[in-house]
């Protein structure tokens, strides 16, 4: 069985998917808004990145970095209090469970090109 290299840090990605209904598109991301402007002024969030499927509208992807564990997230990120309106305003809207997923990034394999980050918001 193959080893995965130790990380050496204790840096987190997490990948979370949701589901609504496309007609709920806007009013989804107008709720999310508030939120992620939030989890990206804090110091240990490094990368908050929202994407959204063509494929499938209404399905949606968060990728975010964090530079604490999975532990110190549910513990202490998920606790903070500008989840509240969020939440109570787009659960309802969800047409699957949202899932979370927690990985922890192997150094060595980030390539991040310039062009990405054009339109980025910088907290």
């Amino acid at each position: 069985m193959a080893m995965v290299p130790s990380l050496g840090s204790t840096y987190t990605t997490l990948h979370v998917t949701i589901q609504v209904d496309p007609s709920n598109v806007e009013p989804f991301l107008a709720a999310l808004r508030p939120c992620w402007a939030a989890c990206i002024r804090e110091p240990e969030c490094i990368l908050f990145d929202v994407f959204h499927s063509g494929a499938e509208p209404g399905t949606f992807r968060f990728t975010e970095v964090w530079t604490k564990d999975e532990k110190w997230f549910r513990e202490h990120q998920l606790t903070k209090p500008y989840y509240e309106p969020y939440l109570a305003i787009t659960q309802p809207m969800w047409v699957a469970d949202r899932k979370m997923e927690f990985f922890e990034r192997i150094g060595g394999w980030c390539y991040i090109d310039e062009a990405y980050s054009v339109g980025s918001v910088n907290p």
